[in-house]
């Protein structure tokens, strides 16, 4: 590989690049937009499709009921549910290991917006489970938390 990049360096007079790939792919990705578009204007039947199904999830979630973080966070003594481990609450976002409240049944798959259905959790921790049931990632999240 140094070879490679000997020659690569003797060829074109300077080192090869490779490490400047993501202001390339950002580069290309707004070339992209500006001659083909936004996928939004590509193809507005989906774009409507998605909006549609996304208004509906969030009017599915609405409930009556109105409640703070700081409400959820005290009820589950400041502790993550998902790693079983304490949450500083004087640690800011955006750091793993920040607090945040984390849906049990996520608004994606219709759980709704409502203290039965929220727990406390590090940011780290609901970013990892995204918008799975909690039976399938609790366990593979302890085992990263214990690794930290």
């Amino acid at each position: 590989m140094r070879e490679w990049h000997r020659a690569y360096r003797q060829e074109y007079g300077a080192w090869y690049a490779g490490l400047n790939y993501p202001g390339q792919q950002r580069a290309y990705e707004k070339r992209r937009r500006q001659e083909k578009g936004h996928w939004r204007q590509l193809y507005p039947e989906r774009a409507a499709a998605y909006d549609a199904r996304r208004r509906a999830l969030v009017e599915q979630a609405r409930t009556t009921e109105t409640f703070a973080p700081i409400d959820v966070h005290t009820r589950d003594d400041w502790t993550c549910k998902l790693c079983l481990l304490p949450i500083d609450p004087e640690i800011a976002w955006p750091d793993p290991m920040s607090p945040s409240v984390d849906h049990v049944t996520p608004l994606s798959r219709g759980g709704a917006h409502a203290m039965h259905n929220v727990q406390s959790a590090h940011l780290g921790c609901n970013s990892s489970k995204g918008d799975r049931v909690l039976v399938d990632t609790v366990m593979a999240l302890a085992v990263q938390a214990h690794a930290r």
